[in-house]
């Protein structure tokens, strides 16, 4: 892991010397929380969600330390305004406010002389300013606590600092960086540490977070009031629990954001709602289901659009490939070879279960999911070993083969499989398997894949709905007894889909598909020549529907 003095980007290091080893968080817990907010910060929804309107706070705050510093009476008023307008208001609570503005009517001397101090124009670094300030500032006689403890008081002398530059002097909540140095490994401050201490320990941490950016191909954050909104950006997610209070929650955060989610994607994938409901019921019972289906019914394509969805970001989503090949020291844990100053030896290399657990271990409120492609092409039972036991039963550990660690399967890890029935390995699936998985069904003649296809040409290619006919007469050609073979629609689900293009994907994709499924049976092959199942729909109209009787 690279150096790493501690020091942060105005050389404001935290109280108590140097920062140590230990204090350094891990480099790829670090890069995947960074990671958790790329969609907000590609999209510009961190900046429109998160930034611009602390932007506007410092410049209102600093409005008013202009004021305190000219002598100017209005400075109370000024104050007031920078803390209390919308939507300044999210940043501290009103009993914080309540206790200053007391003060400020009470003992209106003593209260500018303090916002001098920490407004002052100077290089006293923050931990300073921050200490003289809080010292001065008085309790609530009516109610002591509404400014007791040093992350409550810090909370709103880091808005107040705001005014001297938000980008160098950013918010701070300290439920929220709590988490986010638990999620990256980076060290918790000293015990008993002052408002000081806190505040310069999260901005070293800020400075970590604007580091790490650019080496996962990012240009934000670049400064600390980017990285302090991703903290609070990833740790107000929806994905958090929903009895979360509207001081815990982030500013603006919609209600039911995973119900919107889902309709969004309903909406997008052609699907019932209800049907993406159900699955994600059925994830919620065994945290483990699988797509079953003939090929080119959007299985995979699903899986992974889902799995995104309720994790609330791809970042939280990975996806692996079995195939025969495959084993438990891909897929969990096992000695590799690497080469170590020239020489070569075995090193113990975590898979991606393992790789996903930690990850959904360190972030306990956030889902994470495990895609599995054609799961059924792999041993099921060896690639998993004695962690099969853990899909039924994920709160008793067992012990890993290679390192002897003890080990279990995180709540907030679900697994989404997908399988094709018309894989003949289908057969080596055991009642185990389906005993610990709840199955899906994606079928091209049942809801909610059956109509799909038309769907899609309704909406993106109006003019071609006959492929949707044609594909409905092949699939009744290939019979009852070939059902779980059949042609699925997304073969033909693609952009500026025209005549030329259904030709070729028919003689070229689903052709040598039928003819595998006709093995033995070449006489058949005839009764899929594309110009013939098109045919027997009559003659096409201007729409592109097909009508008259089906062939015998």
């Amino acid at each position: 892991m690279p150096d790493f003095d501690g020091s942060s980007v105005e050389d404001d290091s935290p109280r108590g010397g140097e920062v140590t080893q230990s204090s350094l968080a891990n480099d790829e817990l670090f890069d995947d929380y960074i990671n958790d907010a790329r969609a907000f910060i590609v999209d510009g929804r961190l900046d429109a969600e998160e930034v611009e309107y602390k932007l506007q706070t410092g410049e209102e705050l600093a409005r008013a330390r202009a004021a305190v510093l000219d002598g100017d009476s209005e400075w109370p008023e000024l104050v007031k305004q920078g803390l209390t307008n919308k939507p300044n208001d999210n940043l501290t609570t009103w009993r914080e406010r309540g206790v200053l503005f007391k003060w400020f009517e009470s003992q209106p001397d003593d209260a500018r002389k303090a916002l001098q101090a920490l407004w002052a124009d100077d290089d006293s670094p923050p931990g300073k300013r921050i200490g003289t300030f809080v010292d001065q500032v008085p309790e609530d006689p009516e109610n002591p606590k509404n400014f007791k403890g040093a992350g409550t008081r810090l909370r709103l002398v880091s808005v107040l600092l705001m005014a001297l530059d938000a980008k160098k002097y950013p918010p701070f909540k300290r439920t929220e960086f709590d988490k986010a140095y638990e999620a990256t490994g980076y060290s918790e401050p000293p015990h008993g540490s002052d408002e000081a201490g806190l505040y310069e320990h999260a901005l070293t941490f800020l400075d970590k977070l604007v580091e790490r950016a650019p080496g996962l191909g990012l240009d934000r954050p670049c400064n600390r009031l980017e990285a302090q909104s991703v903290v609070w950006k990833n740790e107000t997610r929806p994905d958090h629990p929903p009895n979360a209070t509207s001081e815990e929650t982030a500013r603006g955060a919609p209600a039911s954001p995973e119900s919107t989610s889902l309709r969004t994607l309903a909406e997008e994938l052609l699907l019932d709602l209800d049907f993406l409901r159900r699955i994600e019921a059925l994830l919620e019972d065994k945290r483990q289901v699988i797509f079953q289906g003939p090929p080119g019914t959007g299985k995979t394509f699903v899986a992974r659009k889902l799995a995104a969805c309720l994790a609330g970001s791809p970042e939280r989503v990975r996806l692996v490939q079995f195939h025969p090949s495959y084993a438990y020291e891909d897929f969990v844990q096992g000695f590799r070879p690497a080469l170590d100053g020239g020489s070569a030896r075995f090193t113990l290399r975590d898979g991606p279960l393992l790789a996903m657990a930690k990850r959904a271990r360190n972030r306990p409120n956030a889902k994470h999911f495990l895609v599995i492609d054609e799961i059924n092409r792999g041993n099921i039972a060896k690639v998993f070993g004695e962690l099969y036991f853990l899909l039924e039963y994920r709160d008793a550990p067992m012990q890993l083969q290679y390192s002897n660690a003890e080990f279990s399967l995180p709540d907030n890890l679900y697994i989404i499989g997908t399988m094709n029935t018309a894989d003949r390995s289908i057969a080596l699936v055991d009642l185990a398997l389906r005993r610990r998985f709840h199955f899906v069904e994606f079928h091209p003649g049942k809801g909610p894949v059956e109509g799909l296809l038309r769907r899609w040409l309704d909406r993106n290619a109006p003019g071609m709905a006959w492929v949707a006919d044609m594909v409905d007469r092949a699939n009744e050609q290939l019979g009852e007894d070939k059902s779980e073979a059949a042609i699925g629609p997304s073969y033909f689900m693609r952009p500026g889909l025209d005549d030329e293009q259904v030709s070729l994907i028919w003689e070229h994709n689903v052709l040598p598909y039928v003819q595998e499924q006709l093995y033995g049976e070449p006489d058949r092959l005839a009764e899929f020549d594309l110009d013939r199942l098109r045919g027997e729909g009559g003659d096409d109209d201007e729409s592109g529907d097909a009508g008259g009787e089906q062939a015998g």
